[in-house]
């Protein structure tokens, strides 16, 4: 391919010679890297090239053209390798756009017509004529396209249509243009693209092969057809091509704004199919279950029994005892000389037309098979633990996480009442709460993550058992975990690094309570509550352990974090969770960005009234290595 390099190269510097001004120069050098590029994709479709040889004379044009054109305007060279990166990405985001009829060239004839229309604000007059060239190539090969698909682009097509859109970008940004204007027309594409990826590369799929995971391909899953598909993806194009084009010769102020603007539009398309979409069997979105406060009677929020609980109960069983926190509570309970039998948790799922406490105690008295196995498991232990389940908070749902976190505890709380187990200690999550003043332990949740859902439905459960007449169950306690971390955890090593980067930061002083907590308090807390004396309400707080939002990221990280004003950090966290409304799946890191600047207010009501001594390992945890 270094031929066809030299060849482009070689090409351009000629018809620069031979232009008559600067303009000129500059279309013959855009127009000579889609010529290029085409070439390129005309050997692709003839031949077939490997990856690493596509990549590589892709980025190879988009380095000859970027010197080119910072030659032109004397624009600074330190921006080529940024043109050059924007080039070759383009061409491929054209190429894997271009999969149903129609929407090559409706971009092709939507951008050109945006190009051409910054060219008349910014009496550009090279930028209105490649504007219109563009527009009017692919207006001609529109009607052979977009109904019966008689005629395709292939590489050849969608690499001269990337190059040519990607080079007068570049040309109108390095000529002086809003950027804004400039790229806007380009940011569907690009975000479809770089959306698309990023979950493929996530899930450990290869990128490169063929797939149908684009937005616009699951746009016609849901019952679009292409020509429905190719007309959102260029309502949306045009969108932000408007948007742009205010912000040619118009006030500075309009340039952030305007970004605002785009990056919306691009979330709310990024989000239509699963908006669109039937809601599927193995899919739940938050606000599927009800878990209000008033579904409680306020009685589940006494102790089941009225007996109390000897404290010389000596034989436990940890269910889920090979996990993080299962795993240091079978630890703790051993330095403290009690018996211990490890359960491994059945794997069970639930259907989401289960989901309701209704739906799940049903599941769970069906579940006789996986009752007795737990049952034969504990072997008559006194106390149970559950410490299994799924600790996704970013998972996007399923039948196995509601299984996990919303059936399993039912069940286990059936094999205890079969068992004679006297007392059950459920491991639920603070997330359950969602975002409020002051996390507690009263029945009220917001759960804002299909996995918060999936533990305020085992709650619900859980709790609709106490408050029941389901004959001889044992007392039933749920302990609320809040951001347990531990040596050896991902999301404490997740957490130092963010501690350690640049963008370590707090809501002015960040003496905000953290929620951060280490998971030996965990299991502490856990042996007291499982072992403690008298009746223990239904619900409790795992206690903070005195840490501000401020010095846990100095622990973790080794140094301070900076300090933001708090109304930015409370406009940027507002901004988040509007996206969210459309992007759900943005509510979780949104969430954490918000506990990191602004700690949370925890009330461990029952903690205190017992004086429960919590050791604050926090410390040693978050330190460790640093």
């Amino acid at each position: 391919m270094a031929p066809l390099v030299a060849i482009a190269v070689a090409a351009t510097a000629y018809l620069i010679s031979e232009a008559p001004d600067q303009s000129a120069a500059i279309v013959a050098t855009v127009a000579s890297l889609a010529i290029a590029a085409g070439v390129l994709g005309w050997i692709e479709d003839a031949r077939g090239l490997g990856v690493k040889i596509r990549a590589l004379t892709q980025l190879l044009l988009g380095v000859a053209a970027a010197i080119c054109l910072t030659a032109l305007t004397g624009t600074s060279p330190w921006i080529v390798p940024l043109f050059a990166v924007a080039i070759a990405g383009y061409i491929n985001a054209a190429n894997f756009m271009d999969g149903v009829n129609g929407i090559s060239g409706l971009h092709g004839l939507t951008v050109g017509a945006s190009f051409a229309a910054v060219g008349v604000i910014s009496d550009t007059d090279w930028l209105i004529g490649s504007g219109l060239v563009l527009a009017a190539a692919f207006a001609g090969f529109l009607p052979f396209n977009i109904f019966g698909g008689k005629v395709f682009l292939g590489d050849v097509g969608s690499y001269l249509l990337g190059a040519g859109i990607a080079g007068i970008a570049c040309a109108a940004v390095a000529a002086g243009l809003s950027p804004v204007a400039a790229v806007a027309p380009l940011a569907i594409y690009l975000a479809d693209t770089s959306f698309t990826l990023a979950r493929r590369v996530l899930k450990g799929e290869v990128w490169h092969e063929a797939h149908r995971a684009h937005v616009y391909q699951r746009l016609t899953d849901v019952g679009f057809s292409h020509v429905g598909s190719a007309l959102i993806v260029t309502a949306a194009t045009v969108a932000c091509a408007g948007i742009g084009l205010a912000t040619q010769d118009g006030p500075g102020h309009l340039q952030a704004g305007a970004v605002v603007c785009v990056f919306l539009i691009c979330a709310a398309y990024l989000s239509l199919p699963k908006l669109l979409a039937r809601r599927s069997k193995d899919e739940i979105a938050p606000g599927r279950v009800s878990v209000a406060p008033s579904a409680v009677p306020a009685s589940s929020l006494v102790p089941s029994l009225t007996a109390a609980r000897s404290s010389h109960a000596r034989h436990w069983a940890v269910i889920g005892a090979s996990g993080f926190v299962g795993s240091a509570i079978v630890t703790e309970l051993r330095k403290r000389g009690i018996e211990v039998v490890a359960v491994p948790a059945p794997r069970v799922e639930l259907e989401a037309a289960h989901a309701s406490a209704e739906g799940v105690l049903a599941a769970a008295k069906s579940g006789g098979e996986h009752v007795g196995v737990l049952v034969a498991a504990m072997k008559g232990a006194d106390v149970v633990v559950n410490a299994a389940g799924l600790a996704t908070p970013d998972s996007a749902g399923g039948e196995a996480l509601l299984g996990a976190n919303a059936l399993l505890p039912a069940l286990i709380a059936y094999a205890a009442a079969r068992g004679g187990t006297k007392r059950m200690v459920h491991l639920s999550s603070a997330a359950v709460q969602g975002r409020r003043r002051v996390l507690d332990e009263s029945s009220e949740t917001a759960p804002e993550s299909p996995y918060a859902l999936s533990k305020a439905l085992g709650e619900s459960a859980l709790l609709a058992l106490a408050s029941g007449n389901e004959g001889a169950l044992p007392e039933i306690i749920i302990l609320r975990a809040t951001s347990v971390q531990g040596p050896g955890r991902a999301t404490t090593a997740r957490l130092q690094r963010l501690a350690a980067s640049p963008i370590a930061s707090v809501a002015g002083t960040g003496a905000g309570p953290t929620v951060v907590s280490s998971v030996t308090s965990l299991a502490e807390f856990t042996a007291e509550v499982g072992a403690h004396s008298t009746r223990v309400p239904n619900i409790v707080l795992q206690p903070w352990e005195g840490l501000s939002a401020a010095e846990a990221l100095e622990l973790a990280g080794g140094k301070s974090p900076m300090r933001l004003p708090v109304w930015l950090c409370r406009a940027a966290v507002a901004s988040g969770f509007a996206v969210s409304r459309v992007w759900p799946r943005l509510a979780g890191p949104v969430r954490r960005v918000e506990l990191m600047w602004f700690g949370q207010q925890q009330r461990s009501e029952w903690a205190e009234s017992q004086q429960v001594v919590v050791h604050q390992h926090v410390r040693a945890t978050l330190s460790r290595g640093n």
